[in-house]
């Protein structure tokens, strides 16, 4: 597995740092729709129940952990921080929403 470059933004990495220091990111396809959907991803600084799978990758001074599609993985994996009065954690597949696989 080739590694992963990892970008957390500073706002991110600081709303991170407030939650435990800790960000899971995973790609996932919609439970229900056509067939060739594709995986969306999916980013909380909580251990997400009933998935596994999960590696360490290099982030700055956060820990990332990550699930790509199967043995497939971004050239660049990106961490955002998304809303004001509720904000939360976004991640970017080679700076899009969805993996592009």
């Amino acid at each position: 597995m080739n590694s992963v470059r990892v970008n957390v933004s500073s706002d991110a990495a600081e709303f991170v740092r407030d939650r435990g220091g800790r960000v899971w990111v995973w790609a996932a396809h919609p439970r229900m729709c056509c067939s060739g959907a594709p995986a969306w991803m999916h980013a909380t600084t909580e251990p997400p129940a009933g998935l596994s799978g999960f590696i360490a990758v290099a982030g700055d001074d956060v820990q990332v952990w990550f699930r790509g599609v199967g043995h497939l993985q971004p050239d660049v994996l990106e961490v955002g921080l998304r809303g004001g009065r509720r904000p939360r954690i976004e991640a970017y597949w080679d700076g899009c929403l969805m993996a592009m696989v």
